[in-house]
């Protein structure tokens, strides 16, 4: 009698089809044959992703104006929060912040705008001038000189000022600039009023869990705006009247209009310097070659006491950025949005730290979170 258990060692879980050990060519054809069942939930998912990718491209100009608005809004909410913190109620507190919003920009377009508009006729009537005056001022062989002049042979500089006193007369060479951000600080007062409801309307959609890591990542997000934004407006704000006293006092021609390029240029670190120095020399050079180096002189000295002296102390420890992410995260927000992808680029970035200690910490490896907070702490100082 044949043993069984040899048997089964002899043909393992061979399949057995119609008494026989092997299939039939049409059953394993069958049984190769790969079938992918989509259902109807997920194929409905698929497009309408494709319809908010879609959407977003198409607003994205949009998107990034109430998101500068956010930053405002944050901002002037957290004067509304320290007003509260002296009993004044919530209403009372936004009359007060937003009324002096609104008065502080009254008082400044109207001292401002006036002055502008005649520095900048002058300017369009003077550029052939001016231009030349500049030039003359350079050494007549010398490769800079040659340059310019070759490029002022492939322009017509009385088109050109004429053409800019056209579009100061009709209303502003920036109307398309100054409607944006008028449209910008509407959306911030919309969201400094009712973003409190928006906020905690946004959260019901999450789970407790995930409500608390929101409010833990918004609070800190926050005071990374708050730094920035603030920390923006005191360098813009010293820039500026630091220009209009130098340009003053060495006698350039459009000294408001170049000081406040100066403050407007200096929320781009490192290249607003570049962008704000290169009109003033040039005006400065009109003047007199030793009034150009002079003025050169005095921006060099600013920018080096405002990167290492004053950005440090009025930044303080919101961003802890490097140079080089400084740098980097600029030029990519540029590429992206232009200026204002720069003006959101910084804060974006600052605030990777929060989002990786709250959100990340359980997909990364142990320790890198920790690690990675002692970095920051022995190179720009403990944030606490």
């Amino acid at each position: 009698m044949p043993d069984s258990s040899q048997e089964t060692k002899r043909v393992p879980d061979a399949p057995v089809v119609f008494g026989s050990a092997l299939p039939s060519p049409d059953q394993e054809e069958i049984r190769q044959r790969l079938e992918i069942h989509i259902p109807l939930s997920t194929f409905l998912r698929i497009v309408a992703a494709l319809l908010i990718g879609y959407a977003a491209y198409m607003l994205w100009p949009l998107l990034l104006l109430v998101f500068l608005a956010i930053f405002l809004a944050v901002t002037l909410n957290a004067f509304v929060d320290w007003l509260e913190a002296r009993r004044l109620p919530h209403w009372g507190s936004l009359t007060v912040v937003i009324g002096g919003l609104l008065t502080l920009l009254g008082v400044s377009m109207a001292l401002i705008v006036p002055a502008l508009i005649d520095q900048a006729a002058i300017i369009s009537d003077s550029l052939p001038r001016l231009s030349n005056e500049a030039l003359h001022q350079l050494p007549a062989n010398g490769t800079i000189r040659q340059s310019i002049e070759r490029m002022m042979e492939k322009s017509n500089w009385s088109e050109a000022g004429a053409w800019m006193g056209h579009v100061w007369s009709a209303g502003g060479i920036a109307l398309g600039g100054i409607t944006q951000t008028a449209l910008m600080l509407v959306i911030a007062l919309y969201l400094l009023i009712d973003g409190r409801k928006i906020y905690e309307w946004l959260l019901a959609f999450f789970s407790p869990l995930h409500r608390s890591k929101i409010r833990s990542s918004t609070k800190e997000i926050s005071t990374v705006i708050f730094g920035y934004v603030s920390g923006q407006f005191i360098t813009s704000l010293l820039v500026t009247v630091y220009s209009l006293a130098v340009l003053s006092l060495f006698h350039v021609p459009a000294a408001l209009m170049l000081a406040i390029l100066a403050g407007i240029f200096d929320i781009l670190p490192i290249l607003g310097f570049f962008i704000a120095a290169a009109p003033a020399v040039l005006l400065a050079l009109s003047v007199s070659p030793q009034t150009g180096f002079m003025v050169l002189v005095a921006y060099l000295l600013f920018h080096a006491v405002e990167s290492y002296v004053i950005i440090p102390r009025v930044y303080g420890k919101s961003l802890r950025m490097s140079t080089l992410t400084v740098l980097l995260g600029l030029l990519a927000g540029t590429l992206l949005a232009g200026i204002p992808g720069a003006l959101a680029a910084l804060p974006v970035i600052a605030s990777y730290a929060a989002i990786e200690r709250i959100w990340l910490k359980p997909f990364l490896r142990d320790g890198v979170s920790e690690k990675h907070e002692l970095q920051k702490d022995q190179v720009f100082g403990d944030k606490g």
